[in-house]
């Protein structure tokens, strides 16, 4: 199956939700938000949808990727997530680590020391990617088999607590619909995308949102129909938008989510240290700025290492011909 630029559209809107609840999240650490306030609400709403729209997003091309052998697909990831964790997380925190007196969250190189098994901050999602990348290796992607485990290993998920290790079999859940829906998730998306039935998934969403947030956990079971709701919606959104050249960015977002996912965290959050140090403590002022910061580092970042040939080495994904306007010739996007 090929790439589909609505899929591109969807991780658009999908990075977006990911940096704004990150700069919201290290607000409320910082006492600039508040619970009491409408804004703090938003969170809840976000975390119970934009997450397990990635990994649906991630399972849409794995038989693809399995084509060329179960190690060759694991050598794959180990280059695609595994080098880009390790990479991130060693550098974001000797970041967080040398700037220890204006963060949050104070970090030890102790907890640098623990990556390999416990990881810290937005890398916790590159570590469950990989860890269903090697469950699908395991079960295959035969229904019979796919089926029945990621329903069990939803199950051990939620009930049970070892760290990344049941997170990814709660996640397993969304990777593994993404699997079964590869080939047809457009077709099925575009049924229901006209604005009459967008209007009628964001009501049920709101419901849905309710619901789940009087039984507590955002990741939990009863927070099911919203997570399917949230990511439903989300892809309506992205395929109207595909249509029109007006929303392009969003496409390019897409492209570099994976930059983004990566260095979000270290523009926000100067960004932040920043206003604090001038003494602006306008909420909005610093929600603009962070998303701002969030989005436009990491950007300029893959922009200037993809100039150099350098992107690759950061762990950022190859540019390709339509990224950035560069066009380069077809053995060097190899």
């Amino acid at each position: 199956m090929l790439r589909d630029d609505f899929e591109d559209y969807a991780r658009g809107i999908g990075i977006v939700l990911v940096v704004y609840g990150h700069v919201l999240r290290g607000l409320m650490s910082a006492g600039i938000v508040h619970a009491d306030q409408w804004i703090a609400q938003t969170d809840y709403a976000i975390y119970t949808f934009h997450m397990p729209l990635f990994f649906v997003l991630s399972g849409l091309h794995v038989e693809r990727s399995l084509k060329r052998g179960r190690i060759g697909f694991l050598a794959r990831k180990v280059e695609t997530v595994v080098y880009p964790y390790l990479l991130w997380s060693v550098l974001q925190g000797l970041v967080q680590w040398a700037a220890a007196g204006d963060t949050n969250h104070p970090f030890t190189l102790a907890q640098l020391m623990s990556i390999l098994w416990d990881p810290f901050g937005q890398f916790w999602f590159l570590y469950a990617l990989f860890l269903c990348q090697v469950f699908v290796c395991v079960t295959g992607t035969a229904r019979v088999v796919l089926v029945p485990f990621a329903i069990v290993a939803y199950v051990i998920g939620s009930v049970l607590d070892y760290g990344i290790f049941t997170t990814a079999l709660k996640f397993f859940l969304f990777f593994a619909a993404g699997i079964l829906l590869a080939g047809q998730f457009r077709d099925w998306v575009a049924r229901v995308s006209a604005f009459g039935w967008i209007v009628l998934v964001a009501v049920m969403l709101w419901f849905a949102i309710g619901f789940a947030r009087d039984l507590g956990d955002y990741n939990g079971i009863g927070a099911l129909p919203a997570t399917t709701l949230g990511v439903l919606l989300v892809c309506q959104l992205a395929l109207r938008l595909s249509e029109s050249v007006r929303f392009a960015a969003l496409k390019l977002l897409g492209v570099a989510s994976m930059p983004i996912y990566l260095g979000h965290i270290l523009g926000a959050s100067g960004a932040r240290i920043v206003l604090m140090h001038l003494h602006v403590e306008n909420l909005y002022a610093h929600l603009a700025a962070g998303m701002a910061a969030g989005i436009a580092f990491p950007l300029a970042l893959y922009f200037f290492s993809a100039r150099v040939r350098f992107e690759k080495r950061l762990g950022f994904p190859a540019v390709g011909p339509d990224v950035f306007g560069m066009r380069r010739s077809a053995g060097a996007l190899n």
